[in-house]
């Protein structure tokens, strides 16, 4: 018998998600002696064994790891033989220069659950159970390792029973860093607005239904923020709170008992039921029932319905004890602000919005907000990639320069990135507002704490006044990257479908808006683009916005700057839209047309699909971002008749006046529906044909589709279907959100290549 060493180093995803208990049990079946221990980026192990076993024990190693856990790399070295008598786990190794990956939340597993539904466990009804292949991890991580000194845990020291079960090598909470029971961890409490607790563990959750039931708006603290959440049954209850945060039409997720409920009131394929019961448990857009039986305050004038499926113990345990299966439960922050993760920040920020709050003890170190996706064209789409999935590594197609990219102004996140790894922020939002702006520079920071990434290149918008471009300047300095809006989507497309450092594709990008080269605002370009550079080879018909953010916010501005060359003075005064001011607004846009003056040229996609919706009387006012586009695209579901509207492109040029006049001389002889869909459907072909032209000049094979536009089915799916059949192929986002959630990546990317690092 001849007895082996080897030094086994694995990468990934392997800190937090139990990888050193599993090492230590599958070293225990092969009769191996040594250690594990995290070490900096990787976990290090030594075993010390005949050669079989330690062979067993690397197959064991990479096809039974953890649910949580992802082996990005795994590197074994012959080690000398030190006579180890057993196998033990270490204390971790602190490295101030490692960059380790923090694993996402993730949802209460199965086996947690059962112990939480057993009155005879001592983790009975009690709704902060969890172990190693679960629960939360980033939202409470403050610094790595991730040990329980470094997360909020360490204010829960545990008790005797719980240090019995972490230290016993059988117990699936084994080493779990945030396992803890009601002898000795968190605590839920219901409060009024005067912060009189009403009361405390699970009778706190039964009061807490009980007030749901009966129409009252809660604020539940959960994992990663607080949600405001009432009984989705009610018009009464969803119209108070959407009354109270001023919201008129803005949708509202929902969460529902179980994939049965959700099957009552939307309609649900394989794919994204799926979705729904992964340990990530998105928020997945479907389709609503043609029976709908919620209250129609959730999802106004909208074809389809955010929906969840509950992912902490909280959310069982209030079902469990609720009349409602279902309830809308929104992120809880005002317009345009970060969510809420303090109980005191509720107490105060939410007294007008809440009747009650549900709170517990431990502090949430980084917000995040729930994950959004869609399946788009048979493809998952990301909207808004955040809860479940953050921090997780995104592998890039080649090497690069430390660099961050700090996203756009809307919708932003944030990307630092070294070598052939990328990390993308949660959502952060709006930072136009000052606590938006102030979330966005800590976000950065503690990305670059947690990854011990030190960005040298610094990746930002070209527009000048963004607060992002200005904080990359400040920071940068001299590092400072500029990168166009539509570039970036593009690139962020490139590295979402691994394509080589020397690739060349047709991008198209199709959007609201993007600071151009010219000045002007972009959102519907066809660009030849590369990893370092792009031109622009196509693009929609650039028209005016009167009154320049304005025409984005009132639709029927836009739809009288498209129209104005097309119709008689007259006409246009005839045309039925709304005005906040009335028709003296008409007479001051109008003058401002024909003057020239107060205008910004756009060639938005979205300005396009915003100004049919007001020619269609669909939408006349944006309460939220995507709001008339969205609503022209729930009509167009109702469409059975294609009206083929006359597609104009000239010298690379589509002509979007001549598609809203050839929908203006139909608006008599076809339904509204028709139109709609018809709208979109010559948008799309044009869109398609700009593109193909630009492919087959310049000979290009790849033609790919970003932008929020791409969210729209019916629009992804006719270009789609144009390049395939022109023999093209045809790429689309996979991991990366198609809006401006990915733009970060874009930019860290133009940043971290612009030295020609490959």
């Amino acid at each position: 018998m001849q007895i082996q060493c080897r030094m086994i180093n694995v990468s990934g995803v392997v800190q937090g998600v139990g990888f050193r208990p599993f090492i230590y049990h599958i070293a225990i079946e092969n009769g191996l002696c040594g250690y594990v221990k995290n070490a900096g980026n990787d976990v290090e192990i030594v075993t010390e064994g005949e050669k079989e076993d330690i062979d067993r024990f690397l197959h064991d190693l990479y096809f039974k790891k953890p649910p949580l856990s992802l082996i990005d790399q795994i590197k074994t070295n012959v080690f000398r033989v030190s006579g180890f008598s057993d196998f033990s786990i270490l204390t971790s190794e602190q490295d101030e220069t490692a960059n380790s990956i923090i694993p996402p939340d993730s949802a209460i597993c199965s086996d947690c659950l059962r112990d939480m539904y057993d009155s005879k466990d001592r983790h009975y009804h009690y709704p902060f159970t969890s172990c190693t292949n679960c629960g939360p991890r980033y939202s409470l991580v403050s610094s790595l390792p991730f040990d329980r000194e470094n997360t909020s845990m360490l204010e829960f020291p545990m008790c005797s029973e719980c240090s019995l079960d972490y230290k016993m090598s059988s117990d699936k909470r084994f080493h779990a860093q945030t396992m803890c029971c009601p002898n000795c961890g968190p605590v839920l409490s219901l409060t009024n607005g005067n912060c009189d607790v009403l009361a405390s563990g699970h009778d706190a959750i039964i009061k807490c239904a009980e007030l749901i039931d009966g129409e009252s708006i809660v604020a539940v603290k959960g994992y990663s923020g607080f949600h405001l959440v009432c009984n989705a049954t009610s018009d009464r209850a969803t119209l108070k709170l959407r009354n109270a945060l001023n919201r008129p039409a803005q949708p509202f997720a929902v969460m529902a008992k179980d994939v049965e409920t959700v099957c009552s009131f939307a309609s649900i394929n394989a794919d994204e039921s799926s979705l729904l019961l992964s340990r990530q448990r998105p928020i997945v857009v479907l389709d609503k029932s043609d029976e709908f039986p919620l209250s129609e305050q959730i999802t106004p004038d909208l074809h389809n319905i955010g929906v969840m499926i509950p992912y902490s113990g909280t959310h069982h345990l209030l079902f469990d004890n609720s009349d409602a299966d279902v309830y809308v439960m929104t992120s809880a922050n005002l317009p345009g602000l970060p969510m809420v993760i303090d109980n005191e920040e509720a107490l105060s920020h939410l007294d007008k919005i809440a009747d009650y709050y549900l709170l517990h003890n431990y502090a949430i170190k980084n917000r995040i907000d729930d994950t959004v996706i869609r399946i788009v064209n048979g493809r998952m789409a990301f909207i808004r990639r955040s809860r479940g999935f953050v921090p997780e590594r995104i592998e890039l197609p080649f090497s690069i320069e430390p660099a961050i990219g700090v996203g756009p102004e809307l919708n932003t996140t944030v990307t630092i990135a070294k070598k052939n790894s990328a990390y993308i922020s949660q959502y952060i939002g709006n930072t136009r507002h000052f606590e938006t702006d102030q979330y966005h520079k800590q976000v950065v920071l503690n990305l670059e704490q947690l990854t011990k990434i030190t960005p040298r290149l610094w990746g930002c918008d070209l527009h000048p006044e963004f607060n992002t471009t200005r904080f990359a300047q400040d920071i940068g300095g001299e590092g400072t990257v500029f990168v166009q809006h539509h570039h970036a989507h593009i690139v962020s497309l490139m590295v979402d479908n691994f394509l080589p450092v020397d690739s060349r594709i047709i991008g198209i990008a199709l959007d609201g808006s993007g600071y151009g080269e010219n000045g002007t605002i972009w959102g519907g370009e066809v660009l030849e683009a590369t990893y370092s550079g792009y031109e622009r080879t196509a693009h929609l018909m650039e028209q005016p916005m009167p009154g320049g953010d304005m025409a984005a916010t009132y639709p029927s501005r836009m739809l009288l700057g498209m129209l104005h060359d097309a119709l008689e003075p007259k006409e246009l005064r005839e045309l039925p839209l709304y005005f906040k001011y009335g028709e003296s607004e008409r007479d001051i846009v109008l003058d401002q047309l024909e003057k020239g003056i107060n205008l910004v040229k756009t060639s938005s996609a979205a300005r396009v699909l915003d100004s049919a919706a007001a020619l269609l009387w669909i939408s006349h006012y944006r309460s939220y971002q995507g709001e008339p586009a969205m609503k022209l695209e729930s009509v167009a579901k109702k469409s059975i008749h294609n009206i083929d509207l006359p597609v104009v492109c000239k010298r690379g040029v589509l002509d979007t006046t001549s598609l809203l006049y050839e929908l203006y001389e139909r608006i008599d002889t076809h339904a509204v529906c028709d139109l709609a869909y018809s709208i979109e459907d010559a948008l799309a072909r044009g869109v398609a044909e700009l593109a193909i032209s630009s492919a087959k000049k310049r000979n290009i094979d790849v033609i790919g589709l970003s932008g929020g536009v791409a969210y729209n089915e019916h629009i992804t799916g006719r270009i789609s279907e144009a390049v395939k059949d022109a023999g093209f192929e045809f790429i689309t986002h996979k991991k990366i959100p198609c809006g401006d959630g990915g733009v970060s990546l874009g930019q860290v990317m133009v940043a971290g290549d612009s030295e020609g690092i490959s």
